[in-house]
């Protein structure tokens, strides 16, 4: 039978993860099905590389691999490409084996939950600006980078007693090899929480919508980049002027 195992479950833009198949009738043949975040794969190898722009639709951040073999055979596999914003829910949700919306970032108001179950909300507090720059390649393209910082409270809420029972295991989550492995791959970096960090209990505060709740705060530095094809400068120059003779 068929199988596909991958490097990365999740990536930013312009970056690359492996595919490789196993077991049914080799040769193989990669593919990206069509509908999803617009990444491409090389059919021989099962390298796979990220779109340079991450999809404005949260429903279009995954993409599904493809693997046919000789006989017919077929194994598919996602991988998610993300801000590193988004890449830092998916270790939450990777490491913590949560099903896809569970993890999520949030500005206003939180998600109230209907089932049992965790979820955990990332609110992105007053990011700053560390640095940016505007370069341009051998083509012309301009390539634009901002670093940023910014404090991240994190909202571990459920009806039942998950949050309880398992708000440490995020913690362990940002400090774990895959997330290590995340934010060398897609340039983002996780602080280590300061001693004497502490979880805020805020059960109380929502009555009976939100059972249990528990809030602590995480920094993140994180870089976002951009590349356009038409170069940055020359959309500030006037048209040339042709005199007549």
């Amino acid at each position: 039978m068929i199988a596909l195992t991958q490097s990365k479950t999740a990536l930013a833009i312009n970056l690359t993860a492996s595919f490789l198949a196993g077991g049914g009738t080799p040769p193989y043949a990669y593919s990206v099905r069509a509908g999803g975040a617009g990444g491409s794969i090389d059919s021989a190898t099962g390298l796979y590389t990220a779109p340079a722009v991450v999809p404005d639709d949260p429903q279009l951040l995954f993409d599904t691999v493809q693997v046919t073999d000789a006989a017919d055979g077929v194994a598919t596999a996602q991988i998610m490409v993300g801000t590193p914003l988004l890449l830092f829910c998916e270790v939450i949700q990777n490491q913590l084996v949560l099903p896809n919306g569970r993890v999520y970032l949030w500005d206003q108001k939180l998600f109230q939950p209907t089932d049992t179950g965790l979820y955990v909300a990332v609110s992105v507090l007053a990011p700053k600006v560390f640095s940016s720059q505007n370069t341009q390649d051998s083509e012309g393209n301009s390539l634009q980078s901002v670093n940023m910082y910014a404090r991240l409270d994190l909202d571990i809420i459920s009806r039942d007693i998950s949050a309880v029972n398992r708000k440490e295991e995020v913690i362990m989550a940002l400090n774990s090899n895959y997330s290590r492995n995340q934010q060398d791959a897609n340039s983002f970096y996780i602080a280590p929480l300061p001693p004497a960090s502490q979880f805020l209990n805020l059960s109380n505060q929502d009555g009976s919508a939100i059972p249990y709740r528990f809030k602590i705060a995480v920094a993140i530095q994180y870089v976002v980049r951009k590349s356009s094809a038409v170069p940055y400068y020359t959309d500030f120059e006037s048209p040339p002027v042709t005199i007549e003779p």
